[in-house]
């Protein structure tokens, strides 16, 4: 799950708590006060300047990648529903970083009555589609390779569509809450006015912090590491059937299948997308249990200054995914090029046999 930074410059240095560094919940707040820390200046030189660059790279690949499985020749894919799914969800996210950078500016709009209730709604809302899209697309690649016969009835546009707007509808409704349970006002560290849940809520915020962190962390992403250890085991257990065929007819029909292409895709999707969160969730999932035991942390500021640079770790996931599209896709590279990728085989889309998805 992606989490939104509120970075603390103004925090005096004398009541700095654990609780001011949230790290179990999507929003992140950083206990850097005010000095001439080097963290502090680091982390500050991160989020001025790196995270817009990360919104802009971000929002243009995402938005090209969009337009590309919008066209003709890869919207009618099962998959393509799902990546279509993830890159605007993804969007989402990116737009929400763009309002914690201008709050560096200060342009404080998220902490503003409405747009701080829309703000942390559409977060976590966003946060919840993109990695559960994300699963999907690994279940996609998981039947595709270890259960090809039952391609025909699972794979489908009309269910894939289906799968997308339940999940949809599923994540406005649980994080409808935060519209309640969230409002402005001054925190105990200074008398500028926040965007911070009600203390009313308090406890149920607390119970559904654990709830959301299974939601969001721990069973997509056992979920995805099970699928992807089932896909390597399959790809090997067949490379072995593989070299026992020594006709050149069944090397070149192998090494050209449309299916294998796109499972090299799909692959390359979920194990990009765990390998670039696992830093950021094993910090979250850390101050999370020191949270349930009740521990102190040995520095509050060097683990927030861990997260943020796991975090900017992460955020390379917005825009890596057009490079794993247009390097596995030959149908993305030729939507990039305008049609004018001679090179480039047009495959047919969903073909409904026992061979696989085809594209």
């Amino acid at each position: 799950m992606e989490t939104s930074t509120f970075f603390c410059v103004d925090c005096p240095t004398d009541d700095i708590s654990t609780d001011y560094l949230n790290v179990t919940d999507n929003m992140s707040y950083y206990d850097f006060p005010n000095s001439d820390n080097m963290l502090q200046t680091v982390a500050s030189m991160f989020i001025k300047y790196v995270t817009p660059t990360d919104v802009f790279v971000g929002l243009v690949a995402n938005i090209v990648s969009i337009l590309v499985f919008a066209g003709k020749d890869l919207r009618k894919l099962s998959s393509s529903v799902y990546v279509l799914s993830v890159l605007s969800a993804d969007i989402g996210l990116l737009l929400t970083m763009s309002f914690q950078w201008l709050e560096t500016l200060g342009y404080k709009f998220t902490h503003k009555p409405v747009i701080c209730q829309l703000y942390v709604y559409f977060q976590y809302v966003f946060s919840f589609l993109s990695v559960w899209y994300m699963v999907c697309i690994t279940v996609e690649n998981y039947i595709t390779i270890c259960h090809p016969m039952r391609i025909r009835t699972l794979c489908t546009l009309t269910r894939a569509r289906g799968v997308a707007i339940s999940l949809l509808i599923a994540a406005l409704v649980i994080y409808m809450f935060y519209i309640f349970s969230t409002h402005v006002a001054t925190t105990a560290y200074s008398n500028i006015p926040m965007c911070q849940p009600k203390p009313s809520w308090g406890t149920f915020m607390k119970i559904f912090t654990l709830v959301d962190t299974v939601l969001t962390l721990l069973l997509p992403f056992l979920a995805m590491v099970f699928m992807l250890v089932a896909i390597v085991c399959a790809i090997v257990t067949s490379l072995r059937k593989r070299r026992k065929r020594t006709t050149r007819e069944n090397q070149r029909t192998s090494s050209s299948c449309p299916q294998v292409r796109v499972a090299k895709m799909l692959f390359a999707l979920s194990f990009t997308y765990l390998l670039l969160n696992i830093p950021v969730h094993s910090v979250r999932l850390y101050a999370l249990t020191v949270d349930i035991l009740g521990c102190t942390p040995n520095s509050s500021m060097l683990l927030s200054f861990i997260q943020l640079i796991f975090e900017q770790v992460s955020f390379i996931n917005f825009y890596v995914k057009f490079f794993l599209f247009f390097a596995f896709s030959a149908n993305f590279r030729k939507g990039v090029f305008g049609g004018g990728c001679r090179r480039c085989r047009v495959y047919a889309p969903v073909s409904q046999t026992t061979e696989g998805t085809k594209v």
